[in-house]
């Protein structure tokens, strides 16, 4: 019996690979619903339902400050039905404390997708009109200019830490145990300035608090007429901003992952994510596969000093 040719083997139904995706997708979110990583997972979500005609479910895993769900993501199959969907902590924790997975070896960059800018806000009455006024102030009495944080080690902490590393200036840091309660108290005037992500804006619009510059190193297409901390304060280097990351399990073949990443260009490129990011205080932040994996060994590196100068 003349046996068929390998060729005409590997096109049969039994030896041929099934269409990706052939089964549900998860998108596994490291913290609990409602925060802003979850909002564009269940954004990305819809959209990809929609665009592919595939099921996708977002797969809440909070704990131990999202090691949890990402530890999962690093032991799932690498076959393109988990993904990650995580921020800032994916690459600070690990400087924190000892994680199960490492951070960069154990993931495959899928794509950036947005990210979270942070404001230096003040009273609406404070006579600090500037970040200017802000390092002038500290320049002549050090320790005389207290800011705000959500609390120690978070962003809006590096924020401060930054601008002292990068001024020398030396500001007291009073963190609180959320971002909200410390809005309240800048706005009252307990603390001169504070860093914050949206949570300040609410005070924002009803006058209480004053927006003096975004801590990303490019404008805010949200608020556009707020300078950036290095147009505000004359100096450079200055770029905290939080980003929401896409990543697979290490060995998840490059031609999914690279599947992956065309659709979350198409996604985020539409109208719809537009508004939504809009209507989140979000900037459109997209990055490819290949720019992320270029970029991880340095994010993961910013990161580890911004975690250092919070220790000091």
């Amino acid at each position: 019996m003349r046996l068929p040719a390998a060729g005409a083997l590997l096109t049969t139904g039994a030896f041929a690979q099934p269409a990706y995706p052939d089964r549900p997708i998860r998108f596994v979110v490291p913290v609990a619903p409602g925060a802003g990583t979850d909002l564009v997972a269940r954004q990305v979500s819809v959209a990809l339902n929609k665009l592919w005609n595939a099921s996708v479910l977002v797969d809440n895993k909070p704990g131990a400050g999202g090691v949890l769900g990402t530890d999962a993501v690093a032991k799932a199959m690498p076959d393109g039905y988990t993904v990650l969907f995580t921020f800032s902590t994916h690459y600070t924790t690990p400087w924190l404390e000892k994680t199960p997975y490492d951070a960069v070896a154990d993931f495959e960059p899928v794509a950036k997708l947005a990210s979270t800018t942070l404001f230096m806000v003040t009273a609406a009455d404070s006579p600090l009109r500037s970040v200017a006024d802000v390092v002038a102030a500290s320049k002549r009495a050090p320790r005389s200019i207290s800011y705000a944080s959500a609390g120690q080690g978070t962003p809006s902490h590096m924020c401060g830490a930054l601008l002292g590393s990068i001024t020398g200036i030396e500001m007291i840091h009073a963190p609180y145990k959320n971002g909200s309660q410390a809005m309240i108290e800048t706005g009252s005037g307990q603390v001169q300035v504070a860093f914050s992500g949206p949570a300040a804006l609410p005070l924002v619009r009803s006058g209480r608090l004053r927006v003096l510059a975004v801590t990303a190193d490019k404008r805010s297409a949200q608020l556009a007429e707020v300078p950036t901390m290095n147009e505000a304060a004359g100096i450079v280097g200055y770029d905290i901003a939080s980003p929401v990351w896409s990543l697979a399990p290490r060995g998840t073949p490059a031609a999914i992952v690279g599947r992956l990443s065309e659709a979350f260009a198409a996604i985020t490129a539409a109208a719809d994510f537009k508004a939504f990011c809009a209507a989140q205080y979000l900037e459109q932040d997209y990055q490819n596969a290949a720019a992320m994996k270029a970029a991880a060994a340095g994010e993961s590196a910013k990161w580890r000093r911004l975690v250092e100068l919070t220790k000091t």
